[in-house]
């Protein structure tokens, strides 16, 4: 079934195209096929600027790069997880379609038997991944990962913090963040079907669920 869009897409009317990039270590060692891809590969447009930060928690984490990019005059702020790896066009692919908030999408760290896409539609009081086959290139979601999200600064100076909660026995932090901004301003992040990504550890999930070891 495909889940397109439900309203004509909201664009951003922009002269200005600075980006930062915010990404959230979650250990203290990193993959070195990500290190190579996010510094020698990932197209960054000019004045790109990056913020890292580790040691906390990923809600923590999250937060503060959000709160110091706040202070820069970066236009859009792309989160970036340490074990995602996209087209190396993706940051300028999302950033030409001006929207409040662009997404890639990648397979979800699941078990084979609940393994789906990193995109959830509600269901009743639940969520369901979307299909892997959509009919449209761009398609709107209720909560996707945050692991390769491009979301314009007034988004956050729009909806109050928190911005990221996670509690025990809770919804994770993702799925708190979308939810709120739906709630708060009425967005919600729109997928593009041609940034596919690969998540990665020490095996690779492509999103056709193939899955291979990682070098590390």
């Amino acid at each position: 079934m495909c889940w397109d869009r439900i309203r004509p897409l909201t664009r951003i009317q922009t002269a200005s195209q600075k980006v930062m990039v915010l990404i959230p270590h979650k250990g203290e060692s990193g993959y070195r096929q990500w290190e190579r891809w996010w510094k020698d590969e990932l197209v960054k447009p000019p004045g790109t600027s990056y913020l890292e930060q580790r040691g906390l928690s990923l809600t923590t984490n999250r937060t503060g790069l959000v709160i110091e990019a706040l202070k820069s005059d970066a236009e859009y702020f792309f989160f970036l997880d340490d074990d995602v790896i996209g087209p190396n066009e993706m940051l300028t692919t999302l950033m030409s379609h001006r929207l409040p908030i662009a997404c890639g999408i990648y397979m979800a760290k699941k078990r084979n038997e609940e393994r789906g896409l990193s995109a959830w539609m509600k269901m009743g009081n639940g969520y369901a991944p979307i299909a892997p086959e959509q009919g449209a290139r761009l398609v709107q979601v209720d909560v996707t990962g945050l692991g390769c999200v491009l979301i314009h600064r007034s988004v956050f100076e729009r909806v109050p913090q928190p911005w990221f909660v996670w509690e025990f026995g809770g919804i994770s932090e993702d799925f708190f963040f979308f939810d709120k901004v739906y709630r708060e301003i009425e967005i919600k992040p729109i997928i593009d079907f041609e940034m596919k990504c690969r998540h990665i550890g020490t095996f690779i999930i492509d999103t056709d669920a193939n899955v291979t070891t990682l070098e590390i």
